[in-house]
């Protein structure tokens, strides 16, 4: 560039220097041929001067936008009429995963993975004759992985459409966690309750529209507490994930399966039959269908799990039911499925309403019960071969304000259901131990040895080991003295695992007896794995005694068994002296029930302890003593 102006320089100062130099007269031809190249000269000057460096500035400015074009991550690209690229940038080649000569072989239909041929060939003519458009659509990538994008396109002189592209696939997935956070259950991937309840909404449009049935299931978990607590939360989290994926899989086509908290699920079933028998008979066979899948056997952690699933339904048609009292509706039916024994579907009806308020009000009053401390422990008097006192079974009672003394069958299943058991329990068992250190002091106490019910809830947790140590430290009590009564339906899950807690209870000095044996399904071989010290014969056999054959024969093996098995039996319910009497004989000779004595207040018994009292089998029985 210098050089041309250097040129140009010398032309002109040439043409000039002639121009001057020469006389006017002989100017002429030279004079015109000098103006000429001065004309020549100035022009060249402006454009070496003027033209060129703004010519040169221009190409500068336009390969500085290519190169912003192609390094920007953001894509572009032209295409023609008929969708194929006509230019390209580096950018949209990176984010797609191919080389610019690639891309510039395909056209737009290649790369979309949402819209069909016609779909793209109709959007262009749209964008030709509107003139610009902007939306979001997915791109394949070379990997074939789906690209969202955000696309502005421009028509011009409508034979051209100009693109510029954002990758917006990061905040695609923000947007899809938020989602997820906002109508999902985290751990089990099903619909929350916040999703439920715009399902719901839906499904009564549809019922109205179309003139049909749908249903609400809730279903639960039966046990699963138990589970939860005895082998810890992430086994529990994991078969809850697996029972999810089941339930999911049970689905009809149409219907949603969402979480409702904790071990309860909700399932929407939709578009069911119009007429109200069919529509039932088609909600029995879905339920069917889904507790057959729950109850099937689980591994979660390689450990063997089994559970049940109790279902209430609701059937609904037309939009006039509020959605709530749907809900309710089921959940009181899926209530009434556990307490007429589990592992079933029943349906709503309008008397279970009541049945659900009274429930809930007991729940109330229980918990305000465990508050204000109004249980009372009571004790039955247990005897040995010759009438005298050995010992005795605390049993526990309700003082309703209200109510007067509730007796145990009408508020432990309660109390278990909802975890009250618990502090419930601790507070018996914390009471029989700070009662057996004061008998301690006293001889005719001493020797007394307190039998306390464990549930399966309280025997489940984790620390009950060091609850119950904690307990006889604090009480001081001689731990040789507390027997702890486990049902027999509480002994299974893993042998090794409960023979391994039951024989840290025993080298605490604890005894156990396994309670209302011969209701449960114990094998032989499982009761030799366990370090019991003691079985209870339930009172059911011993009701009927000596009249049954088939329960004296049932009583008389459990006798022969447990003798052979080196373990002291008990016989509870005993109410007559003939009952007495055949046990005896046929080797039974520790016995608890009426004919001894009613539950007695425990002070009433530990009066009874210090005069020495003593059963005798000629004299009226001790219940009218």
């Amino acid at each position: 560039m210098a050089f041309a102006v250097f040129l140009v320089g010398v032309v002109f100062g040439g043409s000039l220097l002639v121009e001057l130099a020469w006389p006017l007269s002989q100017q002429g031809t030279h004079s015109l041929l000098a103006r000429g190249l001065i004309v020549a000269g100035l022009l060249s000057m402006i454009v070496a001067v003027v033209v060129l460096p703004v010519l040169s500035r221009l190409r500068q400015r336009a390969g500085n936008a290519e190169k912003a074009i192609n390094s920007t991550n953001e894509g572009y690209w032209v295409l023609d009429g008929s969708g194929r690229f006509i230019d390209v940038n580096e950018g949209y080649c990176r984010t797609m995963g191919y080389t610019r000569a690639e891309v510039m072989k395909l056209s737009i239909a290649d790369f979309e993975a949402v819209a069909t041929a016609g779909q793209i060939e109709a959007q262009i003519k749209r964008i030709m004759h509107k003139g610009n458009e902007r939306f979001e659509t997915r791109h394949r990538s070379s990997k074939g992985e789906w690209i969202d994008l955000e696309i502005t396109v421009t028509a011009v002189e409508g034979r051209y459409l100009v693109a510029f592209l954002r990758d917006i696939s990061q905040r695609k997935l923000a947007e899809a966690k938020i989602q997820q956070l906002a109508f999902f259950d985290p751990l089990t991937g099903l619909p929350n309750r916040r999703r439920l309840q715009d399902r719901i909404e839906q499904a009564l449009l549809i019922s109205s529209s179309l003139g049909s049935h749908g249903a609400i299931l809730c279903l639960d978990l039966d046990n699963f507490k138990s589970i939860n607590d005895m082998r810890g939360h992430s086994v529990g989290d994991k078969l809850l994930v697996e029972a999810a994926a089941r339930l999911r899989a049970a689905l009809r086509a149409g219907d949603m399966v969402a979480c409702h908290g904790g071990d309860e699920f909700v399932v929407i079933m939709e578009a069911l039959s119009s007429d109200a028998s069919q529509a039932v008979h088609q909600v029995e066979l879905a339920a069917d269908k889904f507790r057959e899948a729950i109850e099937k056997p689980y591994s979660v952690d390689g450990i063997s799990l089994h559970t049940s699933a109790s279902i209430g339904a609701a059937l609904f048609f037309g939009a006039g039911v509020v959605m709530g009292e749907l809900l309710t509706r089921a959940d009181t039916a899926m209530y009434e499925a556990k307490r007429s024994g589990r592992n079933r579907c029943v349906f709503f009806e309008p008397v279970m309403q009541e049945v659900l308020r009274r429930r809930n009000e007991l729940e109330m009053d229980l918990r305000r019960a465990i508050a204000r401390q109004e249980f009372v422990m009571l004790c039955q008097p247990q005897v040995d071969q010759r009438g005298r006192l050995f010992g005795g079974e605390i049993l526990l009672r309700w003082q309703h304000p209200v109510r007067g003394l509730v007796a145990p069958m009408d508020f432990i299943p309660l109390a278990e259901e909802t975890g009250l058991i618990l502090p419930i329990g601790a507070w018996v068992l914390k009471s029989a131990c700070h009662r057996l250190r004061a008998w301690q002091d006293d001889e005719k106490t001493r020797n007394l040895q307190l039998a306390v019910n464990i549930s399966a809830l309280q025997f489940s947790q984790i620390d009950f080991l060091d609850q119950l140590h904690d307990v006889l430290t604090d009480s001081a009590c001689d731990p040789t003295r507390l027997k702890l009564e486990l049902t027999e339906t509480q002994l299974t899950g893993d042998a090794a695992e409960l023979a391994e807690k039951m024989a840290a209870v025993v080298a605490l000095g604890v005894s156990l007896s396994m309670d209302d044996f011969g209701t449960g399904q114990s094998s032989l071989s499982r009761l030799r794995s366990l370090p019991l010290q003691q079985i209870k014969i339930d009172q059911s056999f011993i009701s009927r005694l000596p009249g049954e054959a088939g329960d004296k024969a049932i009583v008389d093996a459990i006798i022969a068994m447990a003798a052979a098995m080196e373990l002291q039996v008990i016989a509870e319910g005993v109410e007559t002296v003939a009952q007495r009497e055949h046990l005896a004989q046929s080797g039974c000779l520790l016995c608890q029930g009426y004919l001894f004595s009613r539950p007695i207040p425990i002070a009433e018994f530990e009066a009874k302890a210090r005069e020495g009292w003593q059963f005798d089998a000629q004299s009226e029985p001790a219940l009218l003593r």
